[in-house]
């Protein structure tokens, strides 16, 4: 017996707080002097507005649209019609060859993106890389325009090989704040060089901050700081094209002051098989307005 009453005690007890509540708001006036009688308890309230939860709407599209969603949102490639090419021309070391394998690519109309000749390991045999642009059908022109000269002993093309290719970069880079009248100008030019005695304990403190961010930049694109200055600093940088390219926009807002590139160098890789294949460049395959897909076979929209 004395058990059960203290399993009914609870609810007699919330009863009476319950009913002592509503009285209590009966007899309360709000600010304006009047007696508020339609006021509810929680419970009351909780009773007549029971919660019901939402379902979310089920959305249900066809195939079709989900694959013209598909073909909307991907980005069409671009329409070009040069290719890129890579030669690498392997020549007698004798004067005046540079300039006949120039002449040939200037007369058939070739842009020359980048050239770099330079002496191998065997005496009397230089190497020349090319990199241009220009449509496959007159590179092949080309091509046996160059192997008919007497000093090229051979022409290789290196467009639909797999290859390691490599680009070295020198940059001067400023490390202390541009003077006030280029600020206004909209230059980054450095102060005037001098003695370090020229810069004052603020000026010295900004530059060693500038050139602790280069360096943390130059180590994430595996790059080294070869030279510094008191108000400048050189960073030496060997990789691929696109990410010189790259570190070029990084670290311009620093002030560049002299940039000196290297050209593409380029060697094939050795057999099918190898440990680095995310250094493998696929195959440059030409988009011409010839070989763009027909619209009228995409799925209807």
């Amino acid at each position: 017996m004395l058990g059960h009453s203290r399993l009914v005690r609870p609810a007699s007890v919330a009863a009476a707080r319950v009913a002592r509540l509503g009285s209590v708001r009966t007899k309360t006036t709000g600010s304006a002097g009047k007696v508020n009688e339609s006021s509810t308890t929680a419970m009351e309230f909780k009773q007549q507005h029971p919660r019901q939860l939402r379902r979310l709407p089920r959305v249900e599209i066809a195939a079709e649209q989900a694959v013209s969603n598909i073909l909307y949102n991907t980005p069409i490639a671009p329409k070009l019609q040069t290719e890129r090419h890579i030669l690498d021309c392997l020549a007698q070391d004798e004067p005046g060859v540079l300039s006949r394998v120039t002449g040939i690519m200037a007369a058939r109309g070739f842009n020359i993106d980048s050239l770099v000749a330079s002496k191998t390991e065997v005496p009397g045999l230089s190497r020349m890389t090319l990199v241009l642009k220009g449509p496959a059908i007159v590179m092949e022109q080309a091509k046996k325009q160059l192997e008919d000269l007497v000093p090229i002993w051979a022409v290789l093309d290196y467009g639909h090989t797999r290859i390691i290719e490599r680009e070295s970069l020198l940059v001067k880079v400023s490390i202390v704040a541009p003077a006030e009248g280029a600020e206004s100008a909209g230059s980054s030019s450095p102060a005037p060089a001098g003695d370090v005695e020229t810069l004052s304990g603020d000026e010295f403190v900004d530059s060693q901050g500038r050139l602790q961010a280069l360096k943390q930049l130059s180590d994430l694109f595996q790059g080294q700081i070869l030279d510094v200055a008191h108000n400048t600093a050189v960073v030496s940088l060997n990789a691929k094209c696109d990410r010189i390219d790259a570190f070029l926009k990084l670290v311009r807002p620093f002030g560049i002051l002299e940039a000196v590139r290297s050209g593409i160098m380029a060697m094939p890789r050795s057999g099918n098989v190898t440990l680095f294949e995310s250094e493998q460049a696929a195959p440059q395959a030409t988009i011409s307005h010839d070989d763009a897909p027909d619209l009228s076979n995409l799925p209807p929209s």
